[in-house]
C-alpha cells in the first residue's frame, strides 16, 4: 500500500463506524466478504474453519471468510453483534455494512444502515470499481470517492454535518497527488529528479482551490520523508 492511503482509511473507518442498524440472533450462516487491500493494518483473528474477524479499535467487527489465496471472498458484515466460530450471529447486535467480495475486490451489493435500521446507501461495485461513500450520524454524506480495481483513483471529498465540503484528495492508484484542506492546498510529485525522492509544493488556499505558489518541502529519501516530524504532523495528516 502507498503511504497515504492507510491514514485516511483509519480517519474514515473511525467516522463510519457511528452508523449501525440493531439485527436480532439468528442461527443463519452467511459467506462474507471485504476488500482487497485496505485493511491490513487492522488485526484479523481466525475464528472458524473459513471464517475471519477483524478487530477494529473504535467500532466493533468485521466479520466474513476467504478463499485459499488469503482473499476475501463472498459477504462481509460489519458492526459489534456476536459471531460463533462458524460465522453465525449468536447474539443481538448491530450491524452498520455489507458488502461483498470477489478475489479481494468489492463486487455486487454494497449497503450501509442507518440507527433506525434503514439502508442508507446502496450501490453495486464491479470487480473494485464503484462510488464508495460514507456517512455522518444525521445521515449527510461525510466522505465519498470514486474507486476503481480497488484503488482510489479520484477526488476524495469529505463534508461536515451540515454538508459543506471541506477537504478534497486527489489519489492516482492510492497515490495522493493533491490535498486542498481548511489550512493547506499541497501537490505531491515523487521523484522529481534524480535526487529527490518527493517534493511537496505548497500553495495559497483560496475556496478549496490552488492559490499562489508559497514554498517546496524536499526529501532526498523515502526514509527520510516518513521520519520527519513536519511530515507525520503536517504533510502525511
Amino acid at each position: 500500500m502507498k503511504i497515504f492511503f492507510y491514514p485516511i482509511i483509519a480517519l474514515l473507518l473511525f467516522y463510519s463506524c457511528k452508523t449501525y442498524v440493531s439485527i436480532p440472533p439468528t442461527t443463519e450462516g452467511f459467506n462474507i466478504s471485504s476488500n482487497n487491500h485496505m485493511f491490513e493494518d487492522f488485526p484479523s483473528e481466525y475464528i472458524g474453519v473459513d471464517f475471519y474477524r477483524e478487530t477494529f479499535s473504535e467500532c466493533g467487527y468485521r466479520i466474513g471468510k476467504t478463499g485459499i489465496d488469503g482473499l476475501k471472498e463472498s459477504k462481509w458484515l460489519s458492526g459489534d453483534a456476536d459471531f460463533d466460530k462458524n460465522g453465525n450471529v449468536v447474539a443481538k447486535g448491530k450491524i452498520y455494512k455489507e458488502e461483498y467480495f470477489k478475489h479481494g475486490l468489492r463486487d455486487s451489493i454494497f449497503r450501509q444502515f442507518d440507527n433506525d435500521g434503514k439502508v442508507i446507501y446502496e450501490t453495486t461495485f464491479k470487480m473494485g470499481t464503484g462510488l464508495w461513500k460514507e456517512f455522518h450520524d444525521n445521515r449527510k454524506v461525510y466522505f465519498e470517492a470514486y474507486t476503481k480495481d480497488g484503488y482510489f483513483t479520484d477526488t476524495l471529498r469529505l463534508y461536515n454535518k451540515e454538508g459543506k465540503n471541506f477537504e478534497k484528495r486527489l489519489y492516482q492508484k492510492d497515490v495522493l497527488v493533491y490535498y486542498i484542506g481548511n489550512d493547506w492546498c499541497l501537490r505531491y510529485r515523487y521523484k522529481p529528479n534524480d535526487s529527490a525522492y518527493l517534493e511537496v509544493d505548497s500553495y495559497e488556499l483560496k475556496n478549496l482551490k490552488q492559490g499562489a505558489f508559497r514554498n517546496t518541502f524536499s526529501y532526498k529519501t523515502k526514509e527520510e520523508y516518513e521520519n520527519d516530524h513536519f511530515a507525520k504532523s503536517t504533510l502525511k495528516r
